[in-house]
């Protein structure tokens, strides 16, 4: 009996992971060489190359492409993009990002962060604690009473997080 092989790319949730027999996934290695020589050298991976098709024995899967940089999706769409494994306070924290992309002064409430969760189904046990967490890993910082604002570091950390979903910077005109 052949032994299985499983191999598991994360590159910010994107995902990629080839699993079944050694000789199956041995048929990948050249692929997957060349793929991350290429995003070593930072060129753009051909869709193709990143998802290669996955045979009938063994399954690949691989994550939904993000929405093109620059552009935030809908809510939904949005915190759907946060792994499984993400705490409260990194899911308070893209919910604050996502309100204050959408509001003119560029701020964000707890009440309005929490209430779209609690929309999509996720309850946060303390909205306040989360959003105080936030504050004290410098990821948001008050701008006024009770209103809050995601810091650069917040940005990095949701990126890392969420991938390119989240932009560098809040769009114009999402408002």
């Amino acid at each position: 009996m052949e032994e299985r092989a499983r191999v598991r790319i994360n590159l910010a949730q994107r995902e990629l992971e080839i699993e079944g027999p050694e000789s199956f996934v041995r048929s990948f290695e050249d692929r997957l060489v060349g793929l991350l020589e290429r995003l070593a050298e930072g060129a753009a991976v051909p869709a193709s190359a990143a998802a290669p098709e996955a045979t009938a024995g063994a399954p690949a899967a691989a994550a939904a492409p993000a929405p093109p940089t620059g552009v935030l999706p809908t809510f939904g769409e949005f915190v759907h993009h946060l792994p499984a494994n993400a705490t409260e306070v990194d899911r308070m924290l893209a919910a604050g990002f996502w309100v204050q992309a959408h509001t003119p002064d560029r701020t964000f409430a707890t009440a309005e962060a929490s209430r779209r969760l609690a929309e999509h189904g996720v309850r946060i046990g303390n909205p306040s604690q989360c959003v105080r967490q936030n504050i004290q890993a410098r990821r948001c910082f008050a701008v006024g009473r009770g209103r809050y604002r995601v810091s650069r570091q917040g940005i990095e950390h949701l990126r890392r997080l969420m991938g390119d979903v989240v932009p560098e910077s809040i769009p114009e005109g999402t408002t």
